[in-house]
């Protein structure tokens, strides 16, 4: 889980193994992470109702640094169509349908993010 969830359910999801490329993924591993995706995209639309999910895989960061040390990993965005009330909170997406918004942000308390991420594990 992302510790920013100014999309509800944000998070990433990171190679077991260390690959600094997605051409260096295996066979085995694109069909686990189709498997992932699916079981993901299925998880947080059963527990917030998310409409569409931005998926993204950049690795601009790993370059920031010398010498570069990236790791493949996805950033999961889900998106909204309506916003959604969670544990009293409220979430929204203002930008749906449009490109996500990198500056909007909602932190959250560590119970909360532990909620979102429980909420998440059940509807799996």
């Amino acid at each position: 889980m992302a510790p920013d969830q100014g999309y509800l359910g944000r998070c990433y999801v990171t190679l077991k193994d260390h690959k600094t490329d997605m051409a260096e993924l295996t066979n085995d591993e694109w069909l686990e992470f189709a498997g992932v995706v699916k079981r993901l995209e299925a998880g947080m639309r059963e527990a917030f109702g998310a409409t569409l999910f931005n998926w993204s895989c950049l690795m601009n960061n790993a370059f920031q640094v010398s010498p570069a040390l990236p790791h493949v990993h996805w950033h999961v965005r889900p998106r909204y169509e309506k916003a959604v009330i969670f544990e009293g909170e409220e979430f929204t997406d203002p930008l749906f349908g449009h490109h996500y918004d990198p500056g909007q942000t909602k932190k959250v308390s560590d119970d909360m993010l532990n909620s979102i991420k429980q909420k998440i594990i059940t509807s799996l």
